[in-house]
């Protein structure tokens, strides 16, 4: 069956060049200069440029990836995840299991945080404490609610333990930044949340709300001398604008680049266009709990049938994205082909809408950012295109990155929204227990038989039996639709050429193993 896609996606491709090759002409003699410029100035600041500003900086309260771009950088956890996805002795310079639900962490001695407080093990039990604080409203207690007891044994050593056994709590524990109580304390939440200090590689310098957030090196970095002097995080919600930006030599990194934008990188002699395999799966999130026609199963596996994803992933994506299967890859721990995605099938979808009692279809509401996500908008455009053949309108409402995820986490959106969501463990579990989990962040389904089998596969560590839960309990997350299943989006970056550093596939900027040439 011929796809819609296919026929609108140049159009739309085109329209996304001339927009990109408008800007570099408006940019050029920016570009020109900027070229000059860098030969002979002193060695600025490295520049990291990325679409979307952090709400906040405090990581008690915000796990964004735009947010945890910057934190990474200021903060170190118990544990750290190194490039290939191990999770290695941080703050903790070790740990053992006690039984199959406890752990004790021995700390680094001698660290102190950027205001010369020493990290103790109070420090770490108030870090886990504080983010169950009503008073503080924290997003981030669903990460942690397997905890039931954390205990201070001495200064440097703290034991840690789960309601049950948990199959992912180092995952956890290498994201669990830890945090100053007596700085806390003396400044208050507000002022912390906007002016942050850690113990990681870089100190907070200064926020200038609306452009950029500076870091200086930590020159009593605990774990490795840090090569760069100053770090600066700037934020261009415009792709085409980022891109100007890297190639005027205004910007060291860029991330998510336009697709389109690959040429005019990788040809200029200052630049180079970087990729890795992604953990982002994007999806169209569908709320199931509110009342509206997308509550209904049959109208969420129509929504599905209705959309060509393989052709959203070839003309949108240039084949650079993978399409998923219940939100799962063949890479992702859990993944069975037994269970296959849907086909593009719009008569199949018309006769499920007309069987949930919607013939003539309905009109939707889809939130949306721009600029967030690898052709974000485009890629809306098309699902609405494709939901508009089937009889659904979708009418998209476009977001600033900070408003949708507050609507996001505040269970505030439409009943569509389409988000990207980083499955850094390439395990089902992680990226299951937010979008097919009862009672889950992202309010989809509500499905005893789903949460039984993904319990199973959350309180073992024995893998085959994981395997087994996960095998069992994909097709009914296939059948319950939470979502219109779409892609894991590539990672894509744009880089001066003075640069050394490579690209992680979890899209984390950590900057401490950066370098100039």
């Amino acid at each position: 069956m011929k796809s819609m896609l296919v026929q609108s996606a140049p159009r739309m491709i085109r329209g996304a060049v001339l927009v990109f090759v408008l800007t570099l002409v408006l940019a050029a003699p920016a570009l020109a200069g900027g070229r000059a410029e860098t030969a002979t100035a002193p060695q600025r600041p490295l520049v990291v440029v990325q679409s979307a500003e952090p709400p906040g900086l405090d990581p008690s309260l915000h796990r964004e990836g735009p947010t945890y771009n910057v934190t990474i950088n200021i903060f170190d956890s118990l544990l750290r995840k190194t490039p290939d996805g191990r999770n290695v002795p941080a703050l903790a310079e070790s740990f053992e299991r006690e039984g199959d639900r406890a752990w004790v962490f021995r700390l680094r001695q001698g660290v102190t945080f950027h205001n010369g407080e020493p990290l103790t093990a109070e420090a770490v039990k108030f870090s886990i404490d504080r983010i169950f604080d009503p008073a503080l409203e924290s997003r981030r207690g669903n990460d942690l609610r397997w905890m039931r007891n954390v205990q201070v044994i001495d200064d440097l050593t703290i034991r840690i333990e789960a309601e049950e056994p948990f199959a992912l709590a180092e995952h956890y524990f290498s994201e669990l930044q830890i945090i100053p109580p007596q700085h806390i304390a003396e400044v208050g939440n507000e002022a912390f949340n906007a002016a942050p200090v850690g113990t990681g590689p870089f100190r907070f310098v200064r926020w200038d709300r609306g452009n950029r957030i500076v870091l200086e090196r930590n020159d009593n970095y605990w774990r490795t001398a840090i090569e760069i002097p100053e770090l600066e995080f700037r934020f261009i919600d415009s792709a085409s604008s980022r891109v100007a930006t890297l190639l005027a030599g205004e910007a060291d990194l860029i991330a998510d680049p336009p697709i389109t934008a690959r040429t005019q990188i990788e040809q200029n002699p200052n630049t180079v266009f970087a990729t890795a395999t992604g953990t982002r799966v994007m999806f169209v999130g569908l709320d199931a709990v509110q009342e509206s026609p997308v509550s209904d199963p049959r109208v969420r596996r129509a929504m599905n049938y209705a959309i060509d994803n393989d052709a959203i992933v070839s003309s949108l994506l240039f084949g650079l994205a993978e399409a998923t299967t219940a939100h799962l890859t063949p890479a992702d721990f859990g993944y069975t082909s037994a269970v296959s995605p849907f086909p593009y099938d719009p008569t199949r979808a018309r006769a499920l809408l007309a069987e949930a009692g919607y013939p003539n279809g309905f009109s939707v509401t889809m939130d949306i950012t721009s600029g967030r996500y690898i052709n974000d908008v485009a890629v809306a455009e098309a699902i609405a295109g494709y939901l508009e053949t089937v009889g659904i309108t979708v009418n998209i409402e476009v977001f600033e990155f900070g408003a949708f995820n507050g609507r996001l986490f505040g269970k505030q959106t439409s009943p569509m929204y389409l988000v990207g969501w980083g499955n850094p463990l390439f395990d089902a579990a992680y990226i299951w227990d937010f979008t097919a989990r009862s009672g889950s962040l992202l309010r989809s389904i509500e499905n005893p038989a789903i949460d039984t089998l993904l319990a199973q596969a959350r309180t073992t560590t024995d893998q085959s039996v994981r395997e087994r839960a996960f095998h069992q309990v994909k097709p009914l997350i296939r059948e319950a639709a939470p979502s219109i299943f779409l892609y894991k989006q590539p990672v894509l970056f744009g880089m001066s050429n003075r640069l050394v550093w490579e690209p992680r596939s979890d899209e984390f900027l950590d900057m401490s193993y950066a370098s100039f040439r």
